[in-house]
C-alpha cells in the first residue's frame, strides 16, 4: 500500500492499523467507519474516510496514510489563499492544493477538485464555514473529507460549533503550517 492509495479493502485497513478484520467490519456495520460496497459485494474504505475515522477515535495515523494528497483551502481573503498555498506547497511539494474564494465557491470546488481534506475559514460573507462544514457532512460524496476549521477570532464556542458540525480540529490565524500539516498526517514536515 503506497501513500497515494485512495481506496482500501476492509482486510487492508485491518492490516494497516493492526486490528482484526472483524473489528473493521464491526465499525463499518455500526456506521462509524464510512465504506461502500462494490458490485461484487466487497467493502471499500476511502483514504480520507479512514484518516477521519482515525483522527476522531484518537488512533495513530500509519505511515502509509501520512498526509493527504489533495487539500482545498476555502477563505474569503485572496491574500491569505495565495500565502497559504505558497507556504504549504513549499513545505510539502507533493501536496496538490486548490483554493476557493468563499463558501459557495468552496462547495463548487468540492465537487470539481474532490479533496481529501479541507482547510475552512470560519467567518466568510454569505455562506460561513460552519454552514459549509455541515453541508459537507450531509452528502455521501463529501462526508468522509477531513475538515479543519480556521479562524482569526478563536473561541471555545466557535470550536464547539465546528466540532459538532464535523470538523476534526480548529486552528488559528496566522496559519501555523507545521501544526496544520501534523493534523493532516505529515509528521515530518519541514
Amino acid at each position: 500500500m503506497g501513500q497515494r492509495d485512495n481506496y482500501f479493502s476492509s482486510h487492508a485497513v485491518a492490516k494497516l492499523i493492526e486490528v482484526s478484520p472483524s473489528a473493521v467490519l464491526n465499525w463499518i456495520e455500526k456506521g462509524i467507519l464510512v465504506a461502500y460496497r462494490t458490485p461484487g459485494g466487497h467493502r471499500r474504505i476511502e483514504r480520507g474516510a479512514l484518516i477521519r475515522f482515525l483522527h476522531e477515535h484518537d488512533m495513530p495515523i500509519p505511515p502509509a496514510l501520512a498526509g493527504v494528497a489533495r487539500l482545498l483551502v476555502i477563505d474569503d481573503d485572496t491574500s491569505f489563499l495565495r500565502t497559504a498555498k505558497r507556504l504549504l506547497k513549499r513545505t510539502v511539494p507533493s501536496l496538490t492544493i486548490q483554493t476557493a474564494e468563499g463558501g459557495v465557491d468552496g462547495l463548487i470546488q468540492m465537487g470539481l477538485f474532490r479533496p481529501d481534506a479541507v482547510l475552512l475559514d470560519a467567518y466568510m460573507p454569505g455562506v460561513d464555514g460552519i454552514e459549509v462544514c455541515r453541508a459537507l457532512r450531509k452528502t455521501k460524496e463529501t462526508k468522509h473529507v477531513m475538515v479543519i476549521a480556521l479562524t482569526g477570532r478563536p473561541s471555545r464556542q466557535l470550536e464547539d460549533k465546528f466540532l459538532s458540525a464535523g470538523a476534526v480540529a480548529v486552528v488559528n490565524k496566522p496559519l501555523d503550517a507545521r501544526h496544520l500539516l501534523d493534523l493532516l498526517g505529515f509528521e515530518k514536515a519541514a
